[in-house]
């Protein structure tokens, strides 16, 4: 499972040699006897794996998948998922880009507009000052990717051994 820099939720997919009843199987069983660190549960076909306990912090990762009965290979499977942060994370970054960019968008209007009708207006600086705001946040996430990049390479190695693959 190869990831780069520019990801910001990195997406995986896998076809296995095996049905997906055998491959959920052994899921559950080693979801029984994960370490104390990693916190597994399924729901459906959907498999959640997060850090949990002391090493759990605001920028932790979290590991979604889910397996899938390949529809082009009867008797095989499909492993597919993302990994990124938890949904609050999520959230709480979706909600400040769209806020920053609604804002500096309205306001820019604004601006423009008053320009357009011969009036100054010092509202134009809203676009420069909203990309800047932006590439706060967006530094800001990637600091956070950064510190949480060693517990990912844990949720991936956990995924490799449930799947019985050398290298993801």
């Amino acid at each position: 499972m190869e990831t780069t820099i520019t990801q910001i939720r990195p997406r995986f997919k896998m076809k296995l040699n095996e049905p997906r009843e055998k491959v959920m199987e052994r899921i559950k069983i080693l979801l029984k006897k994960t370490p104390d660190h990693i916190n597994g549960k399924i729901v459906a076909d959907h498999i959640i794996l997060s850090v949990r306990g002391e090493e759990l912090h605001y920028w932790s990762p979290q590991l979604n998948f889910r397996v899938e009965e390949n529809e082009y290979e009867p008797g095989h499977s499909v492993v597919a998922g993302l990994i990124g942060p938890r949904p609050p994370v999520w959230t709480l970054f979706m909600l400040i880009y769209f806020s920053i960019g609604g804002a500096g968008l309205v306001i820019s209007i604004f601006g423009f507009s008053k320009i357009l009708l011969g009036e100054s207006s010092l509202l134009i600086w809203a676009l420069p000052l909203a990309f800047l705001f932006m590439l706060t946040a967006y530094k800001a996430g990637k600091y956070g990717e950064s510190l949480g990049k060693d517990q990912v390479e844990l949720l991936k190695g956990f995924v490799g051994e449930v799947l019985e693959l050398r290298n993801i």
